[in-house]
């Protein structure tokens, strides 16, 4: 018992001594603020009011800088996009196109074959005529 009490004690030392520490440290990091706000304020090379028109000339420039960038892009992705679109359009005219003639070829050939067959069919039976007699 008695040294679980010193146990305890000696846990509340060391957490009093963490607080302690703490404090010193936001204490230090506060003064810290405010020397460099002061040294700012003593060394600015300008006064407040030139600051902010200068930030916000920055703000202005840096506003104008980006919409004319995004307007080239538009302008890119809109030419990209025609020009994709009229070489789609090319491709599909150009397959309808081999497609017509695929179609005429295959019409062809078959008038060929029917054709071919007629005349075959008229030679066998030609033939067996002449074989008959």
């Amino acid at each position: 018992m008695i040294l679980r009490d010193l146990l305890d004690l000696s846990k509340e030392k060391r957490k009093q001594e963490r607080e302690k520490t703490a404090q010193k440290f936001a204490v230090g990091m506060g003064i810290a603020a405010a020397v460099g706000v002061t040294v700012g304020i003593l060394c600015a090379p300008r006064s407040g009011k030139e600051t902010r028109e200068e930030l916000k000339n920055k703000c202005r420039k840096n506003c104008t800088t980006i919409k004319n960038t995004y307007r080239k892009k538009a302008e890119m992705i809109k030419d990209s996009t025609a020009h994709a679109m009229q070489e789609a359009a090319d491709i599909i005219e150009d397959v309808q196109d081999k497609k017509e003639a695929v179609k005429r070829e295959l019409k062809d050939g078959r008038n060929e074959i029917k054709e071919d067959i007629h005349k075959t069919a008229e030679n066998i039976s030609k033939e067996m005529n002449e074989s008959v007699k």
